[in-house]
């Protein structure tokens, strides 16, 4: 706690009891007091004060899941290198997941699942389909294209169910769409934010020495990487959403009001501005002052809320 003033210390406090992410507060701390230290260092101090102080914020039952997988590459047989059509019957061997990296909002454990010693990610994807069932939300880095679609082809070739489709979020087209950033990768949109990188391997030798040499000690750096890539992911998202409209609102799916931060379900919100469509429509900008949610509602939905907290300060 050594390097804290007493005015950080109250700040946190207050923050600790209605922020259940640590980053989130670890990152205003730095905003608000103009701190010239790392955001991992701040972060750190919250989770110890936390931990100390014994104060668990009230954590809305949200279940936005954050999640990566990791997979082998299609064995060819081909005549020569270079670029060449490959086709149907010069494949030796299809694709497969080797592993799969998850982790609940909020939770600070990461979870991984991987293939079998035979290779085998049939087990390994039962589990993780119910898993996804589960999950209001499925923020991945270009989930939609790839990790999905993945493991529904997975599914399909064993013989498994899986939803048709899934309330999601991709990182990936909230880049494109809102940004403009030199490059869309997740490892460089985490550095520019400033809230991490991928970790280094070998490249396709880590690939190689797994798949085809079945060393267990390359599967357990890929499971790492893999582990790191989803707090990569849920540190960027979280440093994309005041920025970008929301996917699903978690204040509606849990029985809120419309008005609620569709973000965190919290009633700490503001108006911040008024405009009105083409059509004379009048809209109403809000903003929440705990998770810092930008989103949009209607003037009746707006009137609604002006009248929901009238009756509660005349009940007070």
């Amino acid at each position: 706690m050594r390097g804290y003033s007493e005015r950080v210390k109250e700040f946190t406090r207050v923050k600790l009891e209605t922020q259940p992410n640590n980053t989130v507060i670890a990152r205003d701390i730095i905003k608000h007091f103009d701190l010239d230290k790392e955001l991992e260092n701040v972060r750190c101090f919250v989770r110890n004060l936390r931990k100390r102080l014994k104060i668990e914020a009230k954590q809305k039952p949200i279940k936005r899941l954050f999640f990566d997988v990791e997979t082998s590459y299609h064995i060819v047989r081909a005549w020569r290198c270079g670029k060449q059509y490959v086709r149907p019957e010069m494949l030796k061997e299809t694709k497969k997941i080797i592993c799969i990296s998850y982790k609940w909002q909020y939770e600070d454990r990461v979870h991984s699942l991987r293939w079998d010693k035979n290779q085998d990610d049939k087990v390994m994807i039962k589990k993780f389909v119910k898993i996804l069932g589960q999950a209001d939300e499925i923020v991945g880095h270009n989930g939609d294209r790839f990790d999905i679609k993945e493991l529904r082809t997975r599914c399909i070739e064993h013989g498994l169910y899986m939803f048709p489709t899934y309330r999601t979020l991709d990182t990936l087209k909230k880049a494109r769409q809102y940004f403009s950033f030199a490059s869309n990768k997740l490892d460089f949109i985490g550095q520019f934010l400033q809230v991490g990188r991928k970790l280094d391997h070998t490249g396709l030798q880590m690939w190689i020495d797994v798949i085809e040499n079945k060393d267990e000690k390359q599967l357990n750096k890929m499971v790492e990487y893999c582990e790191n890539d989803v707090i990569l992911l849920e540190a960027v998202y979280f440093s994309m959403s005041p920025y970008i409209w929301h996917n699903t609102n978690f204040a509606v799916l849990k029985g809120g009001h419309k008005w609620e931060c569709p973000e965190c379900a919290g009633e700490n919100v503001e108006m911040y501005k008024t405009y009105t469509t083409p059509m004379g429509v009048i809209r109403r900008n809000m903003k929440c002052n705990d998770c810092k949610k930008q989103y949009r509602i209607s003037n009746k939905t707006y009137l609604h809320m002006l009248t929901y907290l009238e009756r509660l300060k005349m009940k007070t």
